[in-house]
């Protein structure tokens, strides 16, 4: 795990390097030298790096702790997706009264608070008891995040680069997810191995995929400016 680390480390090394020198590059290193433009980006990283962790991680427990079927932890699943739908639905009329900023900010902190609750399951856990609240509470912070983080990334690119910046929000989207996952299963390998349990092990992923919504919640309520005239 380590030596893919540091393969992936190189190959962004190389990429910085290439298209420093290229006079058309792929990924305009302009949108990194400011935290402005810089902030969203990286905001739209970590995201997905907590909400891949946390839906592998919630099959993992139904499936190996709750002995759920395969069929019956994809319908465990319903609530986050019922709660995303709902605020995808709203976030639309809340960006314009209340601005992204505001809007997205309150997102990042419900997948907070979200991962944050569901690291404390335990083994003597339910899926009512212990999934069923952080699933709402995730789905209604990630309704609330992707919309306004994508605006403002679209919105601050220039007028040059409104392509390139549209590929960058969906890069990123994949990068983190793949990133976050990495990061939170050589958590839990190491807990497992360890001797935490399986319960305990999946605590301890969880928890240290929590740093993930707190970064994106920083840098985007840190750096970010409004792009829309609220009512």
């Amino acid at each position: 795990m380590l030596v893919s680390f540091a393969l992936a480390i190189a190959g962004l090394l190389a990429l910085v390097l290439i298209e420093r020198r290229h006079a058309a590059p792929v990924v305009p290193l302009g949108f990194f030298t400011k935290m402005r433009s810089a902030a969203p980006l990286l905001a739209m990283m970590l995201i997905p790096a907590g909400q891949a962790g946390f839906l592998y991680f919630a099959a993992l427990f139904t499936q190996n702790a709750l002995g759920f079927t395969p069929l019956q932890t994809g319908l465990s699943v319903l609530p986050f997706s019922a709660a995303l739908l709902v605020t995808n639905v709203l976030t639309s009329r809340l960006v314009t009264r209340l601005g992204e900023r505001i809007v997205g900010s309150l997102g990042m902190a419900g997948l907070l608070a979200g991962l944050v609750w569901m690291s404390r399951i335990d083994a003597a856990d339910t899926f009512a008891g212990g999934l069923l609240g952080p699933f709402v509470l995730l789905g209604l912070g990630a309704g609330l995040t992707i919309a306004p983080l994508t605006a403002v990334i679209m919105h601050q690119a220039p007028p040059a680069h409104v392509a390139a910046a549209s590929s960058l929000n969906q890069a990123m989207q994949q990068l983190g997810g793949t990133l976050g996952l990495a990061v939170m299963t050589t958590v839990y390998g190491s807990a497992a191995a360890g001797g935490a349990g399986e319960a305990g092990a999946i605590a301890t992923a969880l928890t240290a995929g929590v740093v993930f919504p707190l970064l994106a919640l920083t840098l985007f309520a840190a750096w970010v400016r409004p792009t829309t005239t609220t009512h």
